[in-house]
């Protein structure tokens, strides 16, 4: 009897104990569905193909989140670099060697006693300000022409492939900002990096 009773007991406890568990999950889905996904995205890359060259044609998609716009607002600028690249395909278990490369750098900030955001080109000292977050960023979404390399340049026997991405710049941070983009995990919203995306050259 006393066995029987323990039994039922045990089954009782770890009935509550998958409920719990059950509940947390729910909590945690439900916060999870209910942010914003902040981050960058390709939205559009091709190679149009010339006479003498070929040319990457990009396009990015930036979301900030609150968190990110704080931190602007706060007098933080935040740096965005565009990589792209021109690289040999080598063997598996050798590293690709990049034949062309180059960056795009936008600064970002905000000016609190004008309430207007700045951008800055770093490739031409272009600048602009804009009233909203939203028209600075679309400043840096527009498609534009990232890459040229001269069709002479590259070996008809060999694999070529252009490859391209979009982060922001941690080592332009203040030290106390870099654990967020270093621990995406805990801090979604600071996951702002593309990845990189390859496209083959045929040639």
């Amino acid at each position: 009897m006393v066995s029987t009773t323990l039994v039922y007991g045990n089954r009782g406890h770890h009935s509550r104990m998958a409920s719990s568990y059950r509940t947390l999950l729910l909590l945690s889905l439900s916060l999870l569905s209910s942010m914003g996904w902040a981050g960058i995205t390709l939205t559009e890359s091709r190679i149009m193909e010339g006479e003498q060259h070929y040319q990457l044609h990009a396009q990015f998609s930036y979301t900030l989140e609150e968190s990110v716009v704080d931190a602007l607002k706060n007098g933080i600028p935040i740096v965005f670099l565009a990589e792209y690249a021109v690289e040999e395909i080598t063997a598996l278990w050798d590293k690709n060697i990049d034949i062309h490369h180059s960056e795009h750098r936008f600064v970002l900030s905000y000016r609190e006693f004008t309430n207007r955001f700045y951008l800055i080109s770093l490739n031409n000292n272009t600048h602009g300000t804009y009233a909203t977050l939203r028209e600075a960023l679309e400043r840096m979404e527009q498609p534009h022409d990232a890459l040229s390399v001269e069709r002479s340049t590259l070996s008809s026997i060999k694999s070529y492939q252009f490859k391209l991405r979009s982060l922001v710049d941690s080592s332009s941070l203040p030290g106390l900002l870099r654990p967020y983009l270093y621990t995406p995990y805990l801090w979604p919203e600071w996951k702002l990096d593309s990845g990189w995306h390859t496209l083959p050259i045929q040639q």
